[in-house]
């Protein structure tokens, strides 16, 4: 499959998807104001987007609802996931699939039947007493109260945490005993949501069952830990000073060298990787810098700044753009904006960490391998493979040393970004095969 080939493939998969996905975006219920009620006998048989200063759905919904404002309650049914953001959020009702919630307290109240997975994060969060999640439930918050019934796993990054109900299978628990988390009460502001007080740390409730394993980061061995799970894993957060002691001592030389290793490992291959599907996009660019080196890292100074800057600044007229057509209520065209621009944007995003990380590198090692090679086997410098191994290889080694090394791995992604912006803005060379680039190289 040549060039053209693959790009006209992957063009047309991409507009498949778009045209696959943007009439998803057009079909949804929006409503919004100061206090918005969903009635207990109201069935909508759509997407709902609701947002006002108090929110309350008593009804049913039947496909997603996504719903923000200062205070939202979801006390009826809605058949797709839940997607809800407030200063209080509290979800007491019957759920088909998803329920992602944040806000300073967000509370699963007792009559909430979850089907699938609950993602929580908030000052405070709370699974109050016969709830149930059919799935997991996922908490990064300062503190979190659990005595609902979970169905599969409890995944908790919190200040702290307390557990009075079972899990299903395995619970992952990180908490904080920290002096500064000492407090018996979260104390976030003025005008705050009520919260549960929970005991600092983590702590079990006589209930508390884990029928899987436990695993929990804290500075502390936690008592109880071996009442609720009899395959029990306690591991020193990262930043703990003694355990940052215990790493010290380790990283001993041999550890040094076998990271230098690895790198060097993703370098050939990489580099032989664009060697063999592109190999102009090392010789081209090489040739730049080689007749232009000054240009080359003054450009390339200039482009390390205004490459981040300028995906940036596509990004904010991209949301610019999306939220302008949301409020002219063209929810197709938004869509179509975020769809669209939002995975041009990421691919970007790879696409400069792949040439400051990969192809900056081979281009530079490209052309000192030719330098070498002409001193010691001229013939060699006829392949761009022999060039590319040798100068990868000793650019590997250089960069491995320490202080050294990283500032002239600096200069290298100057030097091959400049060469590479000098290819694209003022036009490519005539096409020539590896075989044809000069086998000497002047010092």
């Amino acid at each position: 499959m040549n060039r053209k080939t693959r790009l006209f493939t992957l063009l047309t998969l991409f507009v498949l998807g778009l045209f696959t996905l943007v009439p998803l975006t057009s079909a949804y219920d929006g409503r919004g104001g100061e206090t918005v009620v969903v009635g207990k006998n109201e069935v909508i048989n759509d997407d709902l987007f609701v947002g006002g200063t108090t929110v309350t759905v008593d009804g049913t919904v039947n496909g997603d609802l996504i719903a923000g404002g200062q205070t939202v309650i979801i006390n009826g049914k809605v058949t797709g996931n839940v997607i809800a953001v407030g200063s209080s959020v509290t979800v007491n009702g019957e759920v088909g699939h998803d329920v992602v919630a944040a806000g300073a307290a967000v509370t699963i109240g007792p009559n909430a039947r979850i089907s699938h997975n609950a993602y929580a994060a908030g000052a405070s969060v709370e699974s109050q007493a016969r709830s149930l999640i059919g799935g997991s439930l996922f908490i990064g918050a300062g503190q979190g109260l659990v005595s609902g019934q979970i169905t599969n796993d409890l995944l908790v990054g919190a200040g702290r945490l307390r557990l009075e109900n079972a899990v299903g299978r395995n619970a992952k628990i990180a908490v904080d005993t920290s002096k500064n988390s000492a407090s018996s009460r979260y104390m976030y502001g003025p005008n705050m949501p009520p919260m549960p007080s929970v005991q600092a740390g983590l702590t079990f409730g006589t209930e508390a069952h884990v029928a899987g394993s436990l695993e929990y980061v804290s500075r502390e061995t936690i008592e109880g830990a071996t009442r609720v799970s009899s395959q029990v894993t306690h591991t020193l957060p990262a930043q703990d000073q003694q355990l940052s002691q215990e790493l010290a001592q380790q990283h001993s030389t041999s550890s040094y060298v076998f990271d230098a290793l690895r790198r060097l490992i993703a370098l050939l291959l990489v580099g032989l990787l664009i060697a063999w599907l592109a190999p102009r996009w090392i010789t081209a660019p090489a040739e730049k810098l080689l007749s232009r080196p000054l240009p080359s890292l003054g450009l390339g100074l200039v482009g390390l700044v205004a490459v981040p800057l300028s995906w940036l600044v596509a990004l904010g007229v991209i949301i610019v753009i999306a939220v302008l057509f949301g409020l002219l209520s063209l929810g197709a065209l938004t869509g179509l904006t975020l769809l669209a621009g939002l995975p041009a944007l990421g691919l970007a995003f790879v696409a400069i960490l792949f040439i400051l990380c990969y192809l900056c590198q081979a281009i530079v090692a490209y052309l000192g391998g030719r330098w070498i090679l002409s001193r010691i086997r001229p013939e060699w410098n006829s392949k761009l493979y022999a060039p590319l191994l040798m100068g990868l290889l000793i650019l590997g080694l250089l960069i491995a040393v320490p202080v050294a090394g990283g500032l002239l791995q600096f200069l290298i992604i100057l030097a091959g970004l400049g060469a590479i912006a000098l290819v694209v803005f003022r036009g490519r060379p005539a096409l020539q095969t590896p075989a044809e680039v000069p086998a000497t190289v002047q010092a």
